[in-house]
């Protein structure tokens, strides 16, 4: 009679096929299906507060809510740029206004997406080096994601504290 706990032994079958699940993951797939909710999130968030108020801080030394928002679409650029070849510096919305800022970020993140769309598994594996340090593709690219929820938190709070309830959290 086998004496092994039912737990162990399902996690000793959870062991043996992983593997085969493992080769069918489609890292990029994944990714870019969560950077496009990322977009969505963040422009909901971006809409939610009014024009008059993009330049609000919750502190002084704080960046404002316009900057927040501009900053975090400015990152991806920049920590894709090694992984695409690209050499340009950041680019900047066309003002501080909310409708310029908006746009920005929705270009921003519509570029970030059509270069992970092409990026190869040899360059998700490659290790580049970036103002962050030394990261792989695959690592810049959980670090874009971080970043990005980071910041984008960030403007939650800006959004609190001018009362105003932000979106429900879309994954």
């Amino acid at each position: 009679m086998l004496k092994m706990p039912i737990f162990k032994i399902a996690a000793c079958i959870g062991l043996a096929i992983l593997p085969a699940f493992g080769q069918q993951l489609d890292v990029k797939a994944a990714y870019l299906k969560h950077l496009k909710t990322s977009r969505d999130f963040t422009l909901k968030v971006a809409e939610q507060m009014p024009e008059a108020d993009y330049g609000f801080k919750l502190t002084p030394p704080q960046m404002s809510f316009g900057e927040q928002i501009t900053h975090l679409a400015q990152t991806q650029a920049f920590l894709l740029a090694p992984l695409s070849g690209s050499q340009s510096g950041p680019a900047k919305p066309a003002s501080s206004s909310k409708k310029d800022i908006i746009a920005f970020v929705r270009q921003s993140f519509d570029n970030s997406i059509a270069i992970v769309s092409k990026l190869t598994p040899e360059q998700l594996a490659k290790t580049y080096s970036s103002g962050e340090g030394m990261m792989t593709g695959l690592e810049t690219l959980m670090f874009i994601m971080d970043h990005t929820t980071h910041h984008r938190a960030s403007a939650e709070m800006y959004l609190r504290a001018k009362a105003i309830t932000p979106a429900e959290y879309e994954f």
